[in-house]
């Protein structure tokens, strides 16, 4: 007994030691227990987070259109011709101009200001770019009217009526919907900058025009100004930009205007559950069971 005693009696230090590689040992075993190897994402799952990841952008960014595009219908306006030069307090009310926006057209004539273009109206810090917009079009400033306040006093009657004659004389060129910039566009009546501008954005976006009429779905465009420049406008034979649906991003596809968020998602969950879409009419079907297709849009898709 005394034998076994001498074999299992320690000191202190050899104690700590003891319990020292104990600890270390109960650390690892522990360690094995709760550790689990990284599994490494293959192609497939990664091609599925950006995906996912796609549709939350897209997403995100077509509540930001629908918000923009609301605030805009809460501030349409009624315009008629008129003349910022003469305008009265219940025209800018007809218009739809807010107090403020009369206040400041008036209280700048009464300190001396002249409206002599169309983009000075635009100037005016109560006029956003939206409204001036819609107002553009409607903006009268008779041509004398403008020679007579940019030019010395001393102009003659007869100087004025020549530069009258001139501006009757010219005369209006037909432009190509699809290659005309935003400069050439301003020439057509009732096509200020903004519109041009907005003419030419909504073409990059279609991938170009098909028809005149497909004016009628740019912001701001209303049927009485498309009746007036529709007969200055024409389609030349350039083709349109397609989009392989088989293959164009999520980003790509949602920012046609003939497509749709929820439209998209159903083309990406064909592409990646069922494989590739085949021709227009397995897409057509694709797409109307989300909501009717406009039927051009089988112009600007490729397989």
């Amino acid at each position: 007994m005394d034998g076994l005693r001498k074999w299992f009696t320690f000191s202190k230090v050899e104690r700590i030691a003891v319990i020292t590689i104990g600890v270390c040992i109960l650390a690892l075993v522990l360690a094995c227990l709760l550790w689990r190897p990284r599994v490494s994402l293959d192609e497939a799952s990664l091609h599925n987070l950006d995906s996912l990841l796609a549709l939350r952008r897209a997403a995100v960014e077509e509540m930001e259109q629908q918000k923009a595009s609301q605030s805009q219908e809460m501030a349409e306006l009624q315009p008629f011709p008129f003349n910022p030069n003469t305008m009265t307090e219940e025209e800018g009310r007809r218009i739809g101009l807010t107090d403020k926006q009369i206040r400041n057209i008036i209280n700048y004539r009464d300190k001396g200001g002249k409206f002599y273009s169309k983009n000075d109206v635009a100037k005016l810090y109560t006029i956003s770019e939206e409204d001036f917009a819609q107002l553009e079009s409607y903006i009268v400033l008779p041509e004398v009217a403008r020679k007579e306040y940019a030019k010395p006093k001393t102009e003659t009657k007869e100087n004025q009526n020549v530069v009258e004659e001139k501006k009757v004389q010219k005369t209006i060129p037909v432009v190509d919907l699809n290659t005309a910039d935003s400069a050439l566009l301003t020439e057509l009546p009732q096509i200020g900058p903004y519109t041009a501008a907005r003419i030419v954005a909504y073409r990059e976006k279609l991938g170009g025009y098909l028809n005149k009429e497909q004016l009628l779905e740019v912001k701001g465009m209303d049927e009485a100004r498309y009746n007036v420049a529709a007969p200055y406008i024409k389609i030349g034979d350039a083709d349109v930009a397609r989009i392989d649906v088989n293959r164009a991003d999520f980003k790509t596809l949602v920012n046609h205007p003939y497509l749709n968020y929820n439209q998209v998602k159903r083309i990406f969950n064909q592409r990646e559950k069922r494989g590739m879409i085949k021709d227009w009419n397995q897409l057509k079907a694709l797409l109307e069971e989300v909501e009717p297709v406009n039927p051009l849009m089988e112009r600007y898709v490729k397989f």
